[in-house]
């Protein structure tokens, strides 16, 4: 009875580990955003990313550029149709990446 209880722990042990790692690596994926031209995305809104934000920057400026929202922080605005990586700095230190897909 002993070694099914020990058995049973090592395997929920296991399969939270794989839960915990899948979901890490899932955070390492760009966190995608569609937006129209002319729409804002508030990155202090989502709670992604702990605010003020800092270091916003885009790969691509003529598909989407860093904004100041008012009384929000930062976000991300469409400007023409295509994708573009964006990032946004936290406080903490962690930068989150943004995938931005503007139709």
């Amino acid at each position: 009875m002993r070694a099914r209880s020990i058995v049973a722990g090592i395997a929920m042990v296991i399969v939270g580990t794989l839960l915990l790692f899948g979901h890490a690596r899932a955070q390492d994926e760009p966190y995608p955003v569609d937006l129209k031209v002319g729409e804002t995305f508030d990155v202090c809104a989502s709670g992604l990313i702990r605010c003020p934000p800092i270091g916003n920057i885009c790969d691509d400026p003529k598909v989407a550029i860093p904004v100041d929202v008012p009384g929000s922080g930062v976000g991300f605005r469409g400007v023409g149709p295509g994708t573009t990586l964006c990032s946004a700095g936290s406080v903490s230190g962690f930068r989150r990446i943004f995938r931005i897909t503007v139709r």
